[in-house]
């Protein structure tokens, strides 16, 4: 094994890294805010969005985001002629993915937040939003937040499908500098261990985050 050669690839393999956390972390914004909204939809009680919300969940949970990949970036530009970067459709096919999970996450979370905690709220005169984002909303992140850290850690698992479209992230580097110098073992076997400390580091940063919140509860 020649690891001298991991040595010489290694400040592209760093941009690659780079490039995976920013579209790992755009894509967990979005699919926060989205799959936050998809929840409120499903527990609105409104059939039309509740069913939409539900069909939004089941189907792109169902589909893998390999698949999301190709009718993103070559799909839609064949059918309407828009042509999206690497950055936008990795982020966009993230986002549907994920926001199904996170949509489920939240609603799971705020269920278990007792009615009479929001009924109390009322009662005093708080109205819908107000009792939302200042009684549930806090509750349920607390309840939420270990999944919620989790998620992240499979976006960054997740984002290695986007060298497929030619998104210069890690996986990309990797395969081309295990290519360029004939060392497939070791390049596959830096990027392993490089995406198992971006999930350390999340865990850790996450859990961190939990405890304080915790306590500030």
């Amino acid at each position: 094994m020649d690891w001298a050669a991991v040595a010489q690839q290694m400040p592209q393999l760093m941009k690659g890294v780079v490039f995976t956390l920013q579209i790992s972390a755009t894509a967990y914004l979005c699919a926060l805010v989205v799959g936050l909204g998809i929840a409120l939809l499903r527990m609105s009680g409104i059939t039309a969005l509740s069913a939409f919300a539900f069909v939004y969940t089941q189907f792109f949970r169902a589909i893998a985001i390999y698949i999301y990949i190709i009718w993103i970036y070559f799909g839609l530009a064949a059918i309407t002629g828009i042509n999206l970067s690497p950055f936008a459709a990795s982020v966009i096919a993230i986002t549907l993915l994920h926001s199904a999970y996170l949509s489920e996450i939240y609603r799971a979370a705020i269920s278990h937040v007792s009615s009479g905690q929001a009924e109390a709220a009322r009662s005093l005169g708080m109205g819908r939003l107000s009792t939302f984002f200042d009684v549930i909303a806090p509750q349920a992140l607390t309840v939420a937040l270990p999944q919620l850290i989790s998620q992240f850690a499979m976006i960054v698992k997740d984002s290695a499908v986007v060298a497929l479209i030619g998104a210069s992230d890690l996986m990309y580097e990797t395969i081309r500098a295990a290519n360029l110098e004939f060392r497939t073992f070791e390049f596959y076997t830096v990027a392993a261990a490089i995406y198992v400390v971006i999930v350390l580091a999340v865990s850790g940063v996450g859990g961190l985050f939990e405890k304080q919140l915790r306590r500030g509860g």
